[in-house]
Order: structure tokens, then sequence, then C-alpha cells
């Protein structure tokens, strides 16, 4: 996927909320894009995933202009752990399976393995049946987002969207996930979108926002 000079206005004739804006994401690289809040990171994923239009520059999926392809279409090659991810009040093996409908045991353990959800999950006394709280209310804010990131992996796409995997942790909760996060994602093309600037080392590339413009350091 190939990003180039990107120009999104929320309305006509106002102000940029992106502008300038170019990003590389080859298959199989780990990009890290930083910004703080208000810098245009949710606009960029929301042009991305053809939620709002892009009025100017260019975003290339496939070597086809994404404005080529059907929202529905584009959605199913680029999604994955976005900001209104819920948990839902059900068991912890139905919260996976909509990324996957019919995953066999072996795909959901691999997922929640690469998330590091297993030894939680194997000791729960109901394990994969265990029923979880409304959007996660009975599980720590680690073990949420976990189960987020597990659901995403068993989704698979093949541009993995991650949008602030850690908002709302401690930081050391936050530090161990975003590691975690890194490690799973390794050689497969993601996209993880943070304000936080520690722990980024694994990277392969990271890209920084500000005021909705690229900033190079």
């Amino acid at each position: 996927m190939e990003i180039t000079d990107l120009c999104v206005r929320h309305r006509p004739g106002g102000p940029p909320a992106l502008q300038g804006v170019s990003l590389s994401l080859p298959p199989g690289r780990r990009v890290v894009l930083v910004g703080a809040s208000g810098s245009g990171k949710s606009t960029l994923i929301a042009a991305l995933m053809r939620f709002v239009p892009y009025e100017t520059g260019s975003i290339r999926l496939g070597g086809r202009e994404l404005r080529e392809h059907a929202g529905a279409d584009v959605r199913r090659v680029i999604t994955g752990m976005t900001q209104d991810a819920h948990v839902f009040q059900t068991t912890i093996r139905a919260n996976l399976l909509p990324a996957r409908p019919g995953a066999t045991d072996a795909e959901l353990r691999e997922a929640a393995t690469r998330a590091r959800l297993m030894d939680w999950i194997e000791s729960l006394p109901d394990g994969w049946d265990t029923l979880l709280g409304a959007d996660g209310a009975t599980m720590s804010g680690g073990q949420r987002q976990r189960l987020l990131l597990a659901r995403a992996l068993l989704a698979d796409p093949p541009v993995l969207v991650l949008d602030e995997p850690t908002e709302g942790l401690d930081p050391d909760t936050a530090a161990a996930v975003l590691a975690d996060i890194l490690d799973a994602t390794r050689g497969r093309t993601t996209l993880l979108v943070t304000h936080e600037r520690a722990g980024l080392e694994a990277a392969d590339a990271i890209a920084t926002l500000r005021s909705g413009h690229e900033h190079h350091p």
C-alpha cells in the first residue's frame, strides 16, 4: 500500500485534516504511525478504510487507486483492531469467531497464543467457554486489549491495522502489550497507530504525524 501527498478535508472548503501525507507500507513490513491526539491519525485510518474520501493525492492498494475499490472490499483487505472494537457479553470463543467464522480450535489457539492470551484462558475454570462482561468489564485492561488483538490476528487481513491498541492501559501494561504486538506481527503487513513513543525499536519503520502533516525528524 502506498499513500502519496494525501489531502483530506472533513467539509468542502474547510481546513485540511490531513495534508501532504505520504506513507509506504510494503508487504510484510510493520510501520508505526505516531502522533498526539488530534494529529490526524484517526482521519488517516478512516481514509484508508474508505469511511471518508480523500480530496487529492493517492492511496494505491494492489496497484489500483483506493477509490476504484468498493468500500466493503477495501475493509476486507484493510482491517484489524480499531478504536470502536468491542468485547461482547458472551464467551471468549464467541468473541473471537466473528473474525473468522468456522475457525478451528487450532486456529483459535494460535491467535490467542500470538496475543499471549492462552495462559489466562487456560487458567479459567470454563476456559474458552468463560462468559465475559459487556465490553470486557470482567477483564483487566491488558486482557481486553489482548483479546481484541487475538481477534484481529485471527481475521488475518492482508493489511492489519491496529489503532491505539494500548489506549487506557497503565505504562507497564502498555509496554508489555506493545512488545507482544510487535512480536506477533513480525513478517505481517501491519500499520500500528499509537501515541506511544517508547518501545517501538522492533518496528520496521516509524512515521510521525503532527497537526495533519507528516513530520520528518
